[in-house]
């Protein structure tokens, strides 16, 4: 059982606050302020409680009492067997964790830690991913299935997977779901500011965050939305040169007879020849500033825009062509589409008048970029003054480009309908990049040594399954499917336990809404009372 503290005066020095998820406000002691190797001023801090929201006190944790020696610790006279204890949220994740298979492929593959590494999990799901709220999330929450955790065993915890295991994973992962479906490719970066990670390297920062990032490839299931695999690699390697190696250990792993679903970025000759080597297809968007996506809207997109080829359920234009292009045959598929037209069209126009009211303001014609020469002949009058004139031909050629785009396909037996169907899953899956970064909080990497590094981003990746096959299920569902992920984990997080004199426990009645939930993620209330195990 863990400890509670009595409050005590909260410190009036070198005190910052973090708040979490829940609203709890953590205090932090800085140890050490200093700079790092770029000069930049810096510190180290340590989680010694949280704020108590009615008195300001600081409700203390062990840390506190090793800092300030003088203060003597004094526990809560109140037993631990009258205690209230957060237990929705785990045991809702359990049940998912057991159902979507993960559970059993961890036992497997992790027999002595799989518990720890689950739990590390969750704790992602609920708070993030800065483990030193850990211990305090233990005294909120119940979780029956391991030991009480501090953030060093996290790090320890993590630094204990090894290549070897991981790649077990994977394979024992590909094979469970067994699943022929559609697979989505992206690529993100996560920062750091760690000097000790040696794939962290300066390179095409998504977040526009001057650091060294770490570049993260990933695999989706288009029909399952659920993450299939991932690896990491250097910050500066460009995204489609590092195709091809994502491929072939895609192909290591089990991952066959698949078509890959990909961004624009990706497009080049070497990839589409590798692609093709290997048995694979692919679809994907093709850049519209080639000269051969002008030549094909130019050429094609008057017959575009028919009756015979609107596509009723994006309410969109279509139009499948055989092209060469890339040095192979392909299927291009060339759209259009009304409201991106309107769109396209203004952002021309924003883009016209602000480079023209740029040029009004120039006097020196030597300043003047190519940028503007795209819309405008520049020119200098006898007196030396700067003048300009619109290239209309020019720019009636992009206006008639406006609303078109194009996608690719290697495979003939798509219909046009169908590759959009097909493309459109991917962007929205593109929001689970999001869910990993932002609502898994692992836009920036906070561990300090490749090793702890790698392992809590397998653990990340543990959450994001997790995250995303809840998402899935409560999506489909009437009942919940205009409930985020976040609403539906604070109302998981306001299920309580009461765990009496008797070492009985009850449920603190619950709402109708929690009632709903509940049962949307088919979670037995009687599991909330009689504990967490790991296995159904």
């Amino acid at each position: 059982m863990s400890r509670k503290y009595l409050p005590v005066p909260m410190p009036d020095k070198k005190i910052t606050f973090k708040t979490g998820k829940n609203g709890t406000q953590y205090a932090y002691y800085t140890v050490r302020a200093y700079r790092n190797k770029n000069g930049k001023p810096t510190s180290d801090e340590v989680a010694i409680g949280k704020k108590d929201p009615i008195t300001g006190q600081l409700i203390p944790n062990r840390r506190y009492f090793d800092i300030f020696h003088d203060a003597s610790p004094v526990l809560e006279s109140k037993v631990v067997a009258d205690r209230v204890q957060s237990v929705g949220t785990t045991t809702a994740l359990l049940e998912l964790a057991n159902k979507a298979g993960l559970v059993k492929i961890l036992e497997e593959r992790f027999p002595a830690k799989w518990n720890k590494l689950l739990a590390c999990a969750f704790y992602m799901i609920c708070e993030g991913n800065v483990m030193m709220y850990i211990e305090d999330w233990f005294d909120e929450t119940r979780v029956d299935f391991t030991s009480r955790m501090n953030d060093a065993e996290c790090s320890r915890l993590f630094a204990s997977i090894t290549y070897e295991e991981r790649v077990a994973f994977f394979r024992s992962w590909v094979s469970y779901r067994g699943e022929r479906e559609y697979i989505v490719y992206d690529v993100s970066s996560v920062s750091t500011y760690s000097g000790n990670i040696d794939i962290a390297e300066w390179g095409y920062n998504r977040d526009g965050e001057k650091l060294p990032q770490i570049n993260l490839g990933m695999y989706y299931g288009a029909t399952s939305h659920m993450p299939v695999y991932y690896n990491l690699y250097s910050g500066s390697i460009p995204d489609k040169t590092y195709l091809k190696f994502m491929m072939t250990s895609a192909r290591d792993l089990g991952i066959t007879d698949v078509c890959f679903v990909m961004d624009r970025g990706f497009v080049t000759k070497d990839n589409f020849q590798f692609v093709k080597e290997k048995g694979y297809t692919f679809v994907t968007a093709m850049p519209l500033h080639q000269p051969s996506a002008r030549k094909l809207i130019d050429e094609n997109g008057n017959e575009v825009r028919t009756s015979s080829n609107h596509i009723a359920q994006s309410n969109t234009f279509g139009l499948k062509l055989e092209a060469s292009l890339y040095g192979m045959e392909l299927h291009a598929h060339i759209y259009y589409d009304t409201a991106k037209q309107v769109a396209d069209e203004n952002d021309l126009f924003s883009r016209i008048n602000k480079l023209r009211e740029e040029l009004k303001k120039m006097r020196k014609p030597k300043t003047v970029a190519k940028k503007y020469k795209t819309y405008f002949t520049v020119s200098t009058n006898e007196d030396g003054a700067l003048s300009f004139e619109m290239k209309n031909d020019e720019v009636d050629a992009l206006l008639k480009r406006t609303g078109f785009f194009i996608l690719l396909s290697s495979k003939a037996d798509l219909c046009s309908a169908e590759v959009l169907r097909i493309y459109r899953e991917k962007d929205a899956l593109e929001k689970n990049f999001d869910s990993f970064k932002n609502e898994l909080d692992f836009r920036r990497m906070r561990t300090h040594y490749t090793r702890t590094m790698e392992g809590k981003m397998f653990v990340g990746f543990l959450a994001l399954i997790l995250r995303s096959y809840m998402q899935r299920i409560v999506k489909k569902d009437p009942l919940t499917k205009r409930l985020s992920i976040d609403k539906i984990l604070i109302e998981l997080r306001k299920i309580r336990s009461v765990t009496h004199s008797d070492l009985s426990k009850s449920l603190i009645p619950l709402t109708k809404q929690q009632r709903t939930i509940l049962s949307v993620l088919d979670v037995p209330l009687q599991s909330l009372t009689d504990g967490q195990n790991g296995i159904l």
